[in-house]
């Protein structure tokens, strides 16, 4: 979602419910599947008083009343409505190639504006409700999170944990592992880099217990994975320390890198020195070249060829 200054929306009230208005555009052009399968439908919508415009995917499925012929043809009266836990919106307007535009009003729930106070948080604004039920921030969710101990978290924190499938399964899962009290943003940075609770029990299994959970982030931005410290264990490089295991990613220092470096005889390296032949671009062909120039060939003697070049002169020939 993105937020950008817009004057179009207004807040009138009916009946001493608070409604929200404003305008909408929807591309059908745009549509897309989710992960469940089910197609979704673009909208974009101002919201509250105008401060904010918003873009998110709706599964057609809970769009009631959209006109099939929205999705590629000429609607002129187009009427539907979205339900969410925290309220209803409802949109009228029309479309035309699959672009829609038109007006909206969202009404938020009495129910859900009660249950939400009981969570902690009293006196839900209607815009930040209309925040809520974009987002499907759901009272079930958010007791399950108060549960897990995390309640009463700032809405902001809400609908970011929200946004990156942040559950309190999850949480009770790396609580288990030992992540207890993590803070609201590294919960959404594991979701965002796919750091689960399987990939650190894997870790645990493997020797690395205990590690900071900023570590499991930093494994995970770099792609290290549980196969490659098997493998590389199986090479001779078991209990490789976590800050190796990152720099043999960064500098490409794979399982097959190590095997061609074995098969040139280089079969007692350090990681270090295998992160510094990386750097200097030094593989098994360059290797096999040097000494068909006439150089014997040390890991070390390899590196200063590479650096040095023609100047290279410690190297004895044959």
């Amino acid at each position: 979602m993105s937020a950008s200054a817009t004057p179009r929306a207004a807040v009138i009230t009916r009946q001493a419910t608070t409604v929200l208005t404003g305008e909408w555009t929807a591309d059908a052009r745009r549509a897309w599947r989710g992960d469940d399968g089910q197609p979704r439908l673009q909208v974009n919508l101002t919201a509250g008083a105008g401060t904010s415009r918003w873009g998110f995917g709706v599964r057609l499925s809970e769009l009631d009343g959209l006109p099939p012929a929205a999705m590629s043809g000429t609607v002129s009266d187009a009427r539907f409505s979205w339900t969410r836990e925290a309220g209803v919106l409802h949109f009228t307007g029309s479309f035309d190639g699959g672009a829609g535009t038109g007006t909206y009003q969202f009404e938020p729930s009495a129910a859900y504006a009660t249950a939400m106070s009981g969570l902690g948080y009293p006196r839900l604004s209607a815009d930040e409700q209309l925040r809520l039920a974009v987002l499907d921030v759901t009272t079930p969710w958010v007791r399950d999170l108060a549960q897990s101990g995390y309640a009463r978290l700032p809405l902001e924190d809400l609908r970011r944990m929200r946004i990156h499938g942040v559950t309190a399964a999850m949480i009770q899962d790396f609580t288990r592992l030992g992540y207890q009290s993590l803070d609201a943003d590294m919960l959404v940075r594991l979701r965002i880099h796919n750091v689960t609770p399987e990939f650190a029990a894997g870790l645990a299994a493997r020797g690395y217990s205990g590690l900071a959970a900023p570590d499991l982030v930093r494994m995970r931005i770099h792609n290290v994975t549980l196969a490659e410290i098997d493998e590389l264990k199986s090479l001779g490089f078991g209990g490789v320390p976590t800050a190796d295991l990152v720099r043999f990613r960064i500098h490409k220092v794979t399982p097959a890198f190590i095997r061609d470096m074995c098969g040139v005889g280089f079969d007692a390296l350090t990681e270090d020195q295998l992160v510094r032949l990386r750097i200097h671009k030094v593989d098994a062909q360059f290797v096999r070249d040097a000494r068909a120039d006439g150089y014997v060939m040390t890991p070390g003697d390899a590196i200063d060829l590479a650096i040095r070049g023609p100047r290279f002169t410690r190297a004895k020939k044959r």
